[in-house]
């Protein structure tokens, strides 16, 4: 099957899913959404498919949001939050072994997008950011859970609340990653030995093992996940967001409106 913003690479057991929007660091768009949510459906109805490889074309995983698309009324922002959530939730639970290979620029959704993998590999070029309370938002996409989950509620709020920015050997020493490479070059062949080691294990108690490892962490995951939705159709609204927004790449001290 063909997609406009992804592709799926690969035959067999192991599958690549390659965000395929390089000229722009694979920004994330609507479409990007929607054609990841249908292809990782698609690999989990075949039951063939054992592993699934998630990585960017180009010099980057995932640059986050494409600041590019027009803005939209809460209406709209709350939906695109409910689809980014479908899509999100469809990749966490998938029946297959999900590895994301790290590179370059991971911002936003980019940062969280391998957290809903099962293991994650990077090089030394990540950097990775989560900006959206720096922006004026709150992290959606159902995502905050699974943060939590890889590094922490201390190491969650500090990345999400400061906004900083963070190299491999950083996130590294929080847990984020499984193992690590040298180069970018050598992040596919790393993948794709880790790949084959668990096709080298039997599926069914795999999967079942992943999926109750799932259950038994984030057992109130999703209880007040509806927030996310209802949370940014406001900010979209909000002055100090909008002063968030445009201010970002300022220097000097921003001063916040009473919302």
């Amino acid at each position: 099957m063909e997609f406009e913003t992804i592709r799926v690479d690969g035959e067999g057991p192991v599958r690549h899913l390659v965000l395929n929007r390089p000229e722009v660091h694979n920004a994330v768009n609507g479409q990007l959404i929607a054609d990841t949510q249908t292809a990782a459906s698609l690999l989990d109805a075949d039951s063939s498919v054992r592993v699934v490889i998630v990585r960017g074309e180009g010099k980057s995983f995932c640059s986050g949001a494409d600041m590019k698309q027009p803005r939209t009324s809460p209406q709209d922002a709350m939906l695109a939050s409910k689809q980014g959530a479908k899509m999100y939730d469809t990749l966490l639970h998938l029946n297959p072994i999900t590895i994301a290979l790290c590179h370059g620029y991971m911002i936003g959704g980019g940062a969280v997008l391998p957290a809903a993998c099962d293991f994650r590999i990077g090089s030394p070029t990540v950097n990775l950011t989560l900006n959206e309370v720096s922006i004026g938002f709150n992290l959606t996409w159902h995502s905050l859970p699974a943060l939590i989950n890889l590094v922490g509620p201390h190491r969650a709020k500090e990345m999400l609340i400061l906004g900083r920015s963070y190299d491999l050997n950083q996130l590294d020493r929080y847990g984020y990653f499984t193992e690590t490479v040298n180069d970018d070059a050598a992040l596919v062949a790393a993948g794709e030995e880790l790949a084959a080691q668990v096709v080298n294990q039997p599926p069914v108690p795999v999967t079942v093992t992943k999926a109750s490892i799932n259950a038994q962490s984030m057992p109130l995951g999703r209880s007040i996940q509806h927030m996310d939705h209802v949370a940014v159709g406001y900010m979209g609204k909000s002055d100090s967001s909008r002063t968030a927004r445009t201010s970002y790449f300022d220097n000097g001290q921003r001063e916040w409106s009473d919302d």
